[in-house]
């Protein structure tokens, strides 16, 4: 156990947050000689009283509230309601998304997907996954149908469905003669020695008011995309760390998901010809864009599947009722509200069609659902909001902002997809990607880039290691170092950057350093 004495506790690592990425850097390195000492806002379980403590401010386009996306508890936002009930879904990035590319100065991870190969493996085996095909790509043999066309600008991809979610790793701390968890114990400062070079203190407040100091050889921050950025922006005393050339905070990207049409089917096809996209043996199909047209066209990356639908969801009325019911958990408020009440009002018999298609008749349209990446944009960003805390902290305020770039791409890639549906005479597709008033893009509560990875300070807030640049003994996981996002959901991509970090870690702490 990390030492301690009466209002302090010393050790070799603090891990700040019990999420994913936290979890996987102490269990790492359980059973070492090092003192571990993890911290976490919440407990156990989830509560609501310590939801509330993630409550913060949001401007640009309409966002999930922040209290209701992340989760403080063990297990960080695995233990999300939406997880819990269905799993969360598993897929590496792909190779171009590691890449630089022309004409665009924010691209490019400090290494190759090749690089992470190695974690990958031992991520599939830590979250009990089924073997993934990392060299040659997708897709994992699973018995599934073959997608409805073949084409060779048009890709298969999988997502694996997973359970994991952690929770019974703080029974695995408890018995470890070397890592300490202390629950519900929120960090109220962290702050730097004399140089301003170390991190000398974290400071923490548990739930009883009661405060105690870590004085830590070496720290790890792990809360996530905003709360990462937030705990940065506020550290030392409020001058903030890491900050030197205003990154912290930039970047800030979630995934662009939502509905972009639905396909006509053609001749004798049916619905069931889409059995590739349906959740089989454990995963759910998709297809995307091959990465040569990627590059040749400058398109970003982007996942379609085909969800079978009764009719009536792609009438103006279902669908501003759809926007609507999604508007009720976002800020700011969606403009047009009262177009959308209108089209509802005027569509009833559409609403109705829909209502009774859920009960009593199969389906009979294809929604084509988009999950994409934005282009990184520097304006689109998690900064300090003008209410404070219930500690006098600063609330994170996001502001999130999606570019022309982004709808462009996006459309274009539906373009491809559709000529492809038309060419292997399944369908053709009605987009419904400039028609108003628009669905919401959705977001899947995925908070990444706000502490992006860069081998240049100028551009990055931590190293090709996880270091932030300017503090030798400051390490950041999770999604915030993503650079660019992908078309994948994060999660495992995070857990294997965190056993990239821990294996660093192991040797920083064996040196001495």
């Amino acid at each position: 156990m990390p030492n301690s004495q009466a209002g302090e506790i010393v050790t070799d690592l603090c891990i700040i947050g019990a999420g994913p990425a936290g979890i996987s850097v102490a269990r790492t390195l359980a059973g070492t000689g090092a003192r571990i000492c993890v911290l976490e806002s919440g407990g156990q379980d989830i509560e609501r009283r310590v939801q509330r403590l993630s409550r913060g401010e949001t401007d640009g386009y309409p966002l999930h509230q922040l209290h209701r996306s992340r989760v403080r508890a063990f297990g960080g936002t695995l233990r999300h309601p939406r997880v819990l009930h269905g799993g969360w879904l598993a897929r590496p990035l792909d190779p171009i998304d590691f890449e630089s590319r022309p004409g665009r100065p924010d691209y490019g991870w400090p290494f190759d997907r090749d690089h992470l190969i190695p974690y990958y493996l031992r991520a599939q085996r830590d979250c009990g996954l089924a073997p993934y095909d990392l060299v040659d790509g997708d897709p994992m043999s699973d018995g599934r149908p073959a997608p409805p066309v073949r084409d060779d600008e048009i890709v298969p991809a999988l997502f694996q469905v997973c359970s994991a979610d952690f929770r019974d790793e703080l029974q695995t701390f408890a018995r470890s003669a070397n890592v300490r968890v202390e629950l519900r114990s929120r960090v109220a400062d962290i702050t730097t020695d004399p140089s301003g070079r170390r991190i000398a203190a974290v400071t923490v407040v548990r739930d009883d008011r009661s405060r105690f100091v870590v004085r830590p050889r070496i720290v790890v921050l792990a809360t996530g995309g905003i709360e990462n950025a937030r705990l940065l922006l506020t550290a030392d005393g409020g001058k903030g760390i890491g900050n030197e050339h205003d990154l912290v905070g930039r970047y800030f990207a979630e995934r662009l998901s939502m509905p972009v049409g639905h396909v006509v089917l053609s001749g004798a096809h049916t619905v069931d010809d889409a059995r590739f996209f349906a959740d089989l043996h454990g995963a759910t199909g998709a297809v995307r864009i091959a990465e040569n047209v990627q590059r040749d066209k400058d398109l970003l990356n982007c996942t379609f599947s085909l969800v079978p639908r009764p009719a009536a969801v792609a009438t103006p009325a279902v669908r501003s009722l759809t926007t609507l019911r999604k508007a009720v958990g976002r800020r700011p408020r969606i403009d047009g509200f009262g177009t959308h009440v209108r089209n509802v009002v005027t569509g009833l018999p559409d609403v109705a069609d829909l209502a009774l298609g859920k009960v009593r008749s199969r389906p009979r349209t294809l929604m084509l659902r988009a999950m994409g990446e934005q282009a990184p944009n520097s304006l689109s960003r998690v900064s300090l909001g003008a209410r404070r805390d219930d500690l006098g902290i600063p609330v994170a305020r996001v502001t999130w902002r999606r570019s022309a770039d982004d709808h462009e791409s996006l459309r274009s890639s539906v373009d491809i997809l559709a000529a492809a549906f038309r060419a292997g005479g399944f369908g053709y597709v009605e987009t419904l990607l400039d028609d108003v008033p628009a669905t919401l893009v959705e977001g899947n509560h995925h908070h990444m880039g706000t502490t992006r990875m860069h081998a240049d300070p100028r551009k990055g807030v931590v190293d090709g290691d996880g270091r932030v640049h300017s503090v030798e003994n400051l390490y950041v996981a999770g999604a915030s170092v993503f650079p660019t996002y992908g078309a994948s959901n994060p999660t495992f991509t995070i857990i294997a950057l965190a056993l990239r970090l821990a294996d660093h870690l192991r040797g920083v702490l064996g040196s001495g350093g």
